[in-house]
């Protein structure tokens, strides 16, 4: 599916976020979003999910004008979003029964969809019961399954440990690879950008603009961005972070929020 955003604006009452934003994802494209926070990223991601709207321009999808929320386009948070009183494997087959599937099919292919993310044995546990990143693992599982033609993700794996998160990359560059949908990524993450995306649009400060385009095309990566360095320094400064130092960017690229231990039995 491919999104056309023409002249978008967007205000909360005196308060402009977006200004006059204009870009065309095309079908089955990797397009990153990175900026400062507070920058209107989010805001844009959620226009595409149909939960906001423009103040002023226009969101298409496939030519159609984006008015509200539709499971052809799939939105994945930072924060898992599960339901508590529900099994992994009945989150997973929800998306399903959502759409007026057949239960039993919805759980069968919940199951075979939790195998893909690596969950397999784990049907039956609770939210509570597993880590931060097997939870994140569902919330993908459950993305996916219903099979949407864009998948929008909001920080996915930023509140997960420097590990895991790297862990998680894999899996969802792995799932996009084989299912190719279109995919816009909000990440405050320079590396996970470069990692994932085929395409980087680093936005200044409120109210949004884009600074600079970054083609990085369908090329083979691994965690592995030594051959990027260039890029990732020149995003940086564009963020006005200091690279001076290789020191610096370092320490800015793995700092991550602290993790929380695992239980046992736990996995990432």
């Amino acid at each position: 599916m491919e999104l056309r955003f023409d002249g978008i604006t967007k205000t909360f009452g005196e308060l402009e976020v977006i200004r006059q934003f204009e870009t065309t994802i095309r079908q089955g494209e990797i397009v990153a979003l990175v900026g400062p926070s507070g920058c209107g990223k989010s805001t844009l991601l959620h226009m595409v999910a149909g939960l906001q709207h423009p103040s002023s321009g226009s969101l298409t999808a496939d030519g159609k004008d984006v008015s509200r929320p539709s499971p052809e386009r799939t939105l994945v948070f930072q924060e898992h979003a599960l339901y508590p009183w529900m099994t992994l494997i009945e989150n997973v087959a929800l998306a399903l029964e959502f759409q007026n599937r057949d239960k039993t099919y919805a759980r069968e292919q919940a199951r075979k969809w939790l195998g893909r993310v690596k969950l397999a044995g784990f049907e039956d546990y609770y939210p509570h019961q597993v880590s931060g990143g097997m939870r994140q693992r569902c919330a993908l599982a459950r993305a996916f399954i219903a099979r949407p033609e864009v998948l929008l993700l909001d920080e996915p794996f930023g509140a997960l440990d420097a590990l895991t998160r790297m862990t998680l990359q894999s899996v969802l560059k792995d799932l996009i690879e084989e299912e190719r949908p279109t995919v816009v990524l909000v990440t405050h993450d320079v590396d996970e950008a470069l990692y994932l995306a085929d395409r980087v649009l680093v936005f200044s400060n409120r109210p949004a603009t884009v600074l600079q385009e970054i083609e990085l095309g369908h090329i083979p990566k691994t965690h592995d961005l030594s051959a990027f360095a260039h890029i990732r320094r020149d995003v940086l400064q564009l963020l006005g972070i200091d690279t001076d130092s290789e020191e610096t960017i370092t320490e800015t690229l793995q700092a991550t929020p602290q993790a929380t231990p695992s239980r046992q039995g736990e996995i990432a």
